[in-house]
């Protein structure tokens, strides 16, 4: 018997190569004797169901599936997190680190997590805010990563570190990740930072081509308040950059406060979900 009584079907944003997946999903949802809303992000992949915006989702379904890659999951997450309505993903992208339902054969996987059966977990997200002359100019949420970065040019950039009002250093380097454990498998991996087990409750301090040899990743209790201070003297071409997904232009003298958020996302996986079968996969382990 269904645990959900109402459903969500979120995305790959008008992405034609999802529309087989999302029938299939939609179908099998609608057979299971559930109502479906489909999000905006499906117009023009259905035909005709009428689709509505991600709020009336939030705040009417009890369960969101998310049809696409990782990236689709993390704007799902961002717009979801403060409604508490789980997501599951289907993956039609590459890497797949979070989208874990396979859309292979008759989504045997997904059929169990609509009955009860799946393994729960709350992954905690970044609460982002931009300060010029003091003042919050824009406020983001993050799932993966902030990520302060050098922007269109090939230069690094020199500012300052702090973590709960305690100055830590002054770095130059190309720019800085944030990241949560989740994240600590994206940009953060690739520049050299840790995996963090995604239950810890932790954050990455990575930065991104250091100016020094003595440079190393911070692992960090999430509960910590970090604090980046651009103290570049020269024209600063940087930016702020939340997820991958949400870009906003950065001044001398411009801080990014960053913390944990007051509420985590729920994600559901497969009962017989492994984090290290995950990694051992995606990451060619032997």
């Amino acid at each position: 018997m269904a645990k959900f009584n109402k459903v969500g079907l979120i995305a790959k944003n008008s992405d034609l190569s999802v529309s087989e997946t999302l029938n299939d999903v939609y179908m099998l949802v609608q057979n299971l004797g559930l109502e479906v809303l489909l999000d905006s992000s499906t117009r023009g992949l259905l035909g005709g169901p009428v689709t509505v915006d991600m709020d009336v989702i939030g705040n009417e379904c009890d369960l969101a599936i998310v049809i696409g890659g990782d990236g689709t999951l993390l704007r799902a997450a961002r717009e979801l997190v403060n409604t508490n309505v789980p997501l599951v993903g289907v993956n039609r992208g590459r890497l797949g680190f979070l989208v874990d339902v396979s859309p292979d054969g008759k989504l045997h996987e997904l059929v169990e997590i609509i009955n009860g059966k799946y393994i729960e977990e709350h992954r905690l997200m970044l609460s982002c805010e931009l300060l010029r002359g003091g003042e919050v100019i824009h406020r983001s949420l993050a799932f993966n990563d902030m990520v302060m970065r050098t922007k269109n040019v090939i230069q690094i950039i020199e500012f300052e570190i702090a973590i709960n009002g305690s100055f830590v250093l002054s770095q130059r380097a190309d720019g800085i990740i944030v990241a949560t454990p989740s994240g600590s498998t994206a940009y953060s991996l690739s520049s050299g930072g840790p995996i963090v087990n995604p239950n810890l409750n932790a954050l990455v301090v990575q930065p991104i081509c250091p100016h020094t040899l003595s440079s190393r990743p911070l692992v960090v209790t999430a509960e910590s308040e970090i604090s980046l201070l651009v103290t570049e003297k020269k024209p600063v071409y940087a930016q702020m950059v939340c997820d991958g997904q949400i870009y906003n232009d950065l001044q001398n003298d411009d801080v990014i406060e960053v913390r944990k958020h007051n509420r985590s996302i729920r994600i559901l996986h497969p009962s017989n979900y492994d984090y290290h079968y995950i990694l051992r996969e995606k990451l060619n382990w032997g």
